[in-house]
């Protein structure tokens, strides 16, 4: 595990469904397409929050300050921002589909 985490370039690429699928949305009835959106939006705005709240946990000491809850808590934040991100996406393309 060692060797993996300090030796190996890790690929970047990014494999996400939800990415892939946006790619074929012209295939969807427009009401379907925003239905789909508004879900993706709620679904991953609910994730940030519970990565920011478990965040907020480990900020306040609640797992403890070991090197092991550091790390875990760099990856909460990390899931914390992508699930923002992807909910502020659907969001956008949401409010573009409805604009045209």
């Amino acid at each position: 595990m060692r060797r993996w985490l300090v030796d190996t370039n890790a690929g970047q690429a990014l494999r996400f469904e939800p990415l892939l699928r946006s790619f074929f949305f012209w295939l969807m009835e427009p009401d379907e397409l925003a239905a789909h959106l508004d879900r993706e939006s709620a679904s991953y705005r609910l994730l940030a929050t519970t990565y920011r709240e478990y965040a907020d946990a480990k900020d306040c000491g609640e797992f403890g300050f070991n090197p092991q809850t550091q790390s875990l808590r760099v990856a909460v934040e990390a899931g914390a921002r992508i699930y923002t991100a992807l909910a502020d996406w659907a969001q956008w393309a949401a409010e573009r589909r409805r604009k045209q």
